[in-house]
């Protein structure tokens, strides 16, 4: 059960990379300014990279088989 827990958590930790992408992409091809785009753009990377950081050790961190029921020994 923990494998599936793990394959979850990879497809969500993936889209949310993915949806970073999308939104890297649309600071840096439609902001008006530049020097403001590529600011803006480490600014959201950096944050990005410390949540998702947070976010993977937290999650595997908690102790999935706590949480699962045991139907048989």
């Amino acid at each position: 059960m923990r494998l599936l827990f793990g394959i979850l958590y990879t497809f969500l930790f993936f889209s949310y990379v993915a949806t970073a992408l999308f939104v890297v992409f649309h600071l840096l091809r439609y902001s008006l300014n530049r020097k403001v785009a590529i600011l803006s753009t480490a600014l959201f990377v950096s944050v990005l990279f410390i949540l998702l950081v947070i976010n993977a050790w937290l999650f595997f961190a908690l102790p999935i088989d706590d949480f699962l029921p045991v139907f048989s020994r």
